[in-house]
């Protein structure tokens, strides 16, 4: 499996757009599913799931590159 290489030319901010959430669609991520339950201060909890932000493949847990794509996945702590 050939790995994608994720290095782009700049990020574009569209208007009203902050350049926070701009970096965040731009960069390959693992966007975890939520389940609503009103017993959690904000409404709703992660689940161990999640999906490729780039093709939407699903996997189990978090991986180091999606299995589906090849994207080498970024961290979101800081972002």
């Amino acid at each position: 499996m050939e790995k994608k290489d994720n290095i782009k030319k700049g990020v574009k901010v569209a208007r009203g757009q902050s350049a926070l959430e701009a970096l965040r669609n731009a960069l390959p991520h693992w966007v975890h599913e939520t389940k609503e339950d009103p017993s959690y201060v904000t409404g709703f909890y992660y689940l161990p799931g999640c999906k490729c932000s780039e093709c939407g493949f699903k996997v189990s847990y978090e991986r180091p590159y999606c299995p589906h794509c090849g994207s080498k996945m970024q961290k979101m702590k800081g972002i």
